[in-house]
C-alpha cells in the first residue's frame, strides 16, 4: 500500500528535486507562470504556496529568509 509516502520522486536524485523545484519556483515568481507537467506542478504547489504566505507577511525577516532559501538574484 502506498500510505502516507509523502512526495513524488519524479525518476531523479534528490539533489536533483531540489535544484528542480529551485529553480521552477524562482521562475514561476519571476514570470508568474510556467510551462511544466502536471506532477511536477503539483509537488511545486505546497512550496509556492508557503512562499507566498511569507510574502504576505511585510516583516524584513521573512525577505531576507526568502533570499536566503531561494536565493534569488535583485533585478
Amino acid at each position: 500500500m502506498r500510505h502516507a509516502l509523502g512526495y513524488r520522486k519524479l525518476n531523479k536524485t534528490s539533489e536533483h528535486r531540489k535544484a528542480l523545484f529551485k529553480n521552477m519556483l524562482n521562475s514561476l515568481i519571476k514570470y508568474e507562470q510556467i510551462i511544466t507537467t502536471l506532477p511536477k506542478a503539483k509537488e511545486l504547489k505546497p512550496q509556492i504556496d508557503k512562499v507566498i504566505t511569507l510574502g504576505k507577511r511585510k516583516k524584513l525577516s521573512c525577505k531576507k529568509n526568502f533570499f536566503l532559501n531561494y536565493k534569488m538574484k535583485n533585478q
